[in-house]
């Protein structure tokens, strides 16, 4: 009848069908959200981190793509490995990793040991072969 509310069976079955809630709903921090800046252009390239990132460039011919591509962005010309690079989270930091890329990487001036983790700040220069990021970030799920 119009004006009249309706009435929900609230019997069992209809509980049963209720949604349960998944960890995001239950506020679960969020990962890491990096952005690198491409220091040519201003370009943007954003991820989350909540595992290991593979930055490099892709190998079509035998189907490798790392988690974020440079090719695109003159990473070849530049002397960008196909695994140049790991982001991850060490405890509550970003770290980077060079993965003994052909043309090292440089974090603020200094070359970096292949195989050994570096915290990443905000504002950090990363250079890979000759290509320039800045890199912000974006998301610290501990602040």
């Amino acid at each position: 009848m119009a004006g009249e509310t309706r009435r929900l069976d609230r019997s069992k079955d209809a509980m049963a069908a209720e949604p349960t809630l998944r960890p995001i709903d239950l506020g679960m921090p969020r990962p890491w959200r990096v952005a690198l800046k491409l220091v040519e252009s201003g370009i943007q390239l954003i991820f989350d981190v909540s595992g290991t990132v593979v930055i490099g460039r892709a190998n079509p011919q035998t189907g490798y793509y790392p988690d974020v591509d440079l090719g695109a962005f003159g990473g070849a010309d530049s002397g960008v490995s196909r695994e140049h690079l790991a982001v991850k989270i060490d405890e509550d930091r970003v770290v980077i990793i060079d993965n003994s890329s052909a043309n090292g990487t440089i974090l603020n001036g200094e070359r970096l040991q292949p195989g050994q983790a570096y915290p990443l700040r905000h504002g950090d220069e990363v250079t890979l072969g000759l290509l320039k990021l800045q890199v912000e970030l974006l998301t610290n799920p501990y602040m």
